[in-house]
């Protein structure tokens, strides 16, 4: 298929053969959501591993933390194809001959997926309540229409979720986990930035300087939770409460969504949110695992690598970039000056914006409207 240049999904740079890359999985959403966050088409793997850029839209030489754990999720629900007429394109996947290798194979030939029998599909929902009403009340012409095309749409079901990768270069990605921060409002003045020191600028290695709090308060409530089990008697275990406090230890509960420790408020939003688990890997059931296993070295490194995955992730939202495969496929383009167009445009628009702010703002950083009104006091009498 000869040699080409990838895209970088962050900012759509190209990248050549051996550039250090990040690779990301992709989960298509098949569900239409809505466009306000980055993950209207796909939904993002929380776990992303590393490589060099093989020149032909592979990655080669991958490893990281979180490689083996991608590849186990993906073999575990992994959608089967048969070898195809075409014997260089319609290549065979199956459990018994995935690897990384087969993973980039098949993700090129549109072959890399997963089943989602359980999966929500709206079309179908739809329907079946289209035709309870019919059977209830009636249809309107325009609902029979509706119905009609609905089952016209759905043929047969066919369990394939597709499953793709994106790569961030590696230089983009270095500075995305250097460089960016995000202002962080804690209020009360216990900042040092913005107005009344009410916010601070929170980049990803307070992050990490707050993963041993994250790991000695997580082995802190486990060795309670054991000690308290080891307590109570069989009746306690049986009953209600001594369930839910079980239970309760088991799911991670020691966090709280604004905690002060920086890693267990990010790792909280994994627990709380049902569509964090990426539809294939459950961020909390692989903690509890390690917790389980007092395996605290191999919680740390997991951990990392989760909120290494939601720190780009949330780079995407604030920069409003989508996640989705990018163009340039087969092309070996590497033109440098749109990108500089580009790159200057955007700078100068952000210059000229912080200068207005700096404008309309007074020296104590409140909107200064002193002088506004005063023009507004001169303007009157002028006309009087």
């Amino acid at each position: 298929m000869g040699s080409w240049n990838h895209t970088c999904a962050v900012s759509n740079l190209h990248i050549t053969a051996g550039q250090e890359v990040v690779v990301f999985m992709l989960l298509e959403n098949k569900d239409a959501k809505t466009f306000c966050y980055g993950n209207a088409m796909y939904d993002v793997c929380p776990v992303p591993f590393y490589g060099e850029y093989d020149d032909y839209g592979a990655v080669e030489d991958c490893h990281g933390f979180g490689l083996n754990i991608v590849v186990e999720a993906l073999r575990d629900r992994l959608y089967r194809f048969g070898q195809g007429p075409n014997s260089s394109h319609d290549c065979e996947v199956n459990k018994d001959n995935f690897s990384i290798e087969k993973l980039f194979e098949a993700d090129h030939e549109d072959r890399l997926g997963i089943e989602h029998k359980s999966y929500w599909d709206s079309d179908a929902y739809q329907r079946c309540e289209l035709e309870n009403k019919r059977d209830e009340d009636g249809l309107t012409e325009s609902q029979q229409f509706e119905l009609d095309r609905l089952a016209s749409k759905i043929k047969k079901e066919d369990t394939f979720r597709r499953v793709t990768h994106v790569v961030i270069h590696g230089d983009i990605f270095k500075a995305i986990m250097e460089k960016w921060y995000i202002e962080d409002y804690v209020g009360d003045g216990k900042g040092d930035k913005g107005y009344g020191n009410n916010y601070r600028h929170l980049y990803f290695k307070d992050m990490m300087d707050s993963m041993p709090e994250y790991i000695r308060r997580t082995r802190e409530a486990k060795e309670k939770s054991d000690a308290e089990f080891a307590a109570m008697s069989a009746q306690d275990i049986a009953s209600a409460v001594g369930l839910r406090r079980i239970m309760r230890t088991i799911r991670g509960e020691v966090f709280e969504w604004n905690d002060p420790c920086i890693a267990g408020q990010w790792m909280e939003y994994f627990r709380r949110d049902s569509t964090s688990t990426w539809g294939l890997i459950d961020v909390h059931e692989h903690v509890n695992e390690y917790v389980e296993a007092d395996d605290w070295p191999g919680l740390e490194s997991f951990v990392k690598e989760v909120l290494t995955a939601a720190w780009v992730n949330s780079f995407m939202t604030h920069t409003r970039k989508i996640w989705a495969k990018q163009t340039g496929h087969g092309s070996q383009n590497a033109e440098p000056v749109g990108y500089e167009v580009l790159a200057n445009a955007v700078l100068d628009i952000l210059k000229a914006e912080k200068a207005q702010h700096d404008y309309d703002m007074g020296e104590d950083g409140q909107m200064d409207l002193f002088y506004d009104l005063e023009d507004d006091v001169a303007e009157v009498e002028v006309d009087e």
